[in-house]
């Protein structure tokens, strides 16, 4: 028997508030919205965008803003407040909680959700990031169909990873769905993440044969141009990031791992010293290809201690053709820069796991 739980007719009667609107939204396609739109009477138009050079000085664009500005700013903003809260990055758990702690207070819903913008340490806070942010959600919108329906990830995936704006976590989260699925899941990471995730997908894009798109999703920088895109870790120290330099050096040769090496002796090798097992040497020969092979094999270094890494390069340093390989890997540069690309990885799987398990208990 088929139980279909309908809206009342008061229900259905009713005017859609912001917030509904904002959850049917999240949960629909942009083809979906489009035809929607077309349906409830709004037309199509060709529009001409036209780059203009931002009158505001660069000292200013650059510039976090202070608490001053902020308080200047709040109530010029009007009722916008969940608007606002989506384009600036925040969550709808977010919004729900600022427009509850300030009910009917327009200023203080505005000035919260500037606050809370301003403290995101993902990315640094300024007036140019923020517009380059969202010139970016634009180009991904007009394009999503595109990019779930055309487009093979696998090689992506390896540039992404070698540049560490994607974890070997983040990978296997990726590719257990199937292939359209697999693009979206990939294109929510982009977005969330913002730069350098934006900007090495696009250069990902363009280096493995799709030139076109990364053409149509590449933000003019001449005059709108990402800031710095991490809270300087230079300021903070390298050990405030958490991320063990030699996992940062492995995955910065990713690519280079994958395409280079044959597996066989190396697997052998890790074998002998327990560093992964004979199911674990099963699971890398299931690929389908060398560089599947390499991929399994790269994926489980990575979440392996300091001990694997090192016998993988013993492994590599027993064949003369791979010592250059070994040498390199050893004394790839880490710069702060890498550490809290990475880290910005662990921060979002962190936040990730902790919203998953809130929804799983309020099932």
């Amino acid at each position: 028997m088929l139980i279909v739980q309908v809206l009342s007719e008061d229900a259905l009667s009713q005017i859609p508030s912001d917030k509904e609107l904002l959850r049917l939204s999240v949960n629909c396609e942009t083809r979906m919205l489009h035809d929607l739109a077309l349906h409830l009477g709004m037309e199509e138009m060709v529009r001409r965008i036209k780059q203009v050079k931002s009158s505001i000085p660069d000292d200013i664009l650059d510039c976090i803003p202070s608490d001053e500005i902020l308080d200047r700013l709040a109530p010029l903003i009007g009722k916008i407040v969940f608007q606002l809260g989506i384009e600036l990055g925040l969550s709808v758990e977010e919004i729900e909680s600022i427009k509850e702690k300030c009910d009917r207070d327009l200023t203080a819903q505005n000035k919260e959700v500037l606050f809370t913008w301003r403290k995101d340490r993902t990315v640094k806070p300024t007036i140019r990031e923020t517009t380059f942010d969202a010139q970016k959600k634009y180009r991904i919108r007009e394009n999503e169909n595109r990019i779930i329906q055309d487009i093979q990830i696998s090689q992506i995936l390896d540039h992404m990873m070698t540049h560490l704006v994607i974890s070997a976590d983040d990978r296997l989260d990726i590719e257990h769905y199937p292939r359209h699925d697999q693009n979206k899941a990939l294109l929510d990471i982009v977005i969330k993440r913002r730069e350098p995730a934006y900007s090495v997908f696009v250069d990902g894009l363009r280096n493995y044969g799709y030139e076109d798109i990364a053409n149509d999703l590449k933000c003019v920088t001449h005059d709108i141009s990402p800031s710095p895109t991490l809270v300087s870790a230079e300021n903070e120290g390298l050990s405030d990031w958490n991320v063990p330099l030699y996992k940062v050096r492995l995955q910065k040769n990713y690519l280079k791992v994958i395409t280079d090496i044959q597996h066989e002796s190396i697997v052998d090798h890790l074998i002998s010293r327990e560093v992964v097992s004979v199911d674990d040497g099963e699971k890398i020969e299931s690929g389908k290809t060398p560089q599947e092979k390499n991929r399994n094999l790269m994926d489980m270094l990575l979440r392996k201690n300091e001990r694997g890494f090192n016998e993988f390069l013993k492994a590599l340093r027993k064949d003369s053709i791979y010592a250059d390989l070994a040498e390199q890997i050893e004394k790839t540069e880490v710069t702060s820069t890498d550490m809290a690309t990475l880290h910005k990885c662990n921060f979002f799987e962190k936040e990730n796991f902790t919203q998953q398990s809130k929804d799983s208990l309020h099932q």
